[in-house]
């Protein structure tokens, strides 16, 4: 027994407190772990939702056939995270923290500005126009900066 001026500490009562000291410290550090992975997922989910949203705008120019068109705006961060975005014939493809993530489309040639087939790279916080182009005997889906 350790003694001292107010009353005595036991070898039981300091095994408890170091135990039960142990267990909230596991149990803090597991809730933070938690509380990570479900901000980490909410990223992922984000990122696949706007991913979505642009395959989606793509299909449907494909569908409204030649001269049809439509705007895209992508958002400046995600989830306070910088992500990347781009377009190419199979998909449109997404990274964020890392992680990756494709959405597909209906195959067809994606352009820039200048007709060549490239893969269009879409910078966050700006806006783009998505038309549907006939070029000799194909339909082709140019991409570019609105102004």
């Amino acid at each position: 027994m350790i003694e001292c001026e107010r009353g005595v500490f036991t070898t039981d009562f300091l095994i408890s407190f170091l135990s039960l000291s142990f267990l909230i410290l596991y149990l803090t550090s597991m809730a933070s772990y938690r509380i990570d992975y479900a901000n980490e997922e909410r990223t992922l989910t984000d990122l696949r939702v706007l991913m979505d949203e642009l395959a989606g705008k793509v299909n449907l120019v494909l569908a409204g056939g030649p001269g049809h068109e439509a705007t895209f705006t992508a958002p400046t961060s995600i989830q306070g995270s910088r992500y990347q975005l781009w377009v190419n014939s199979s998909g449109v493809y997404g990274m964020v923290n890392g992680r990756y993530g494709m959405s597909p489309i209906y195959p067809c040639m994606v352009v820039d500005s200048n007709g060549n087939p490239r893969t269009a790279i879409l910078k966050p916080g700006f806006t783009y126009k998505i038309k549907n182009l006939k070029k000799d005997h194909g339909i082709i889906i140019m991409i570019t900066e609105a102004r």
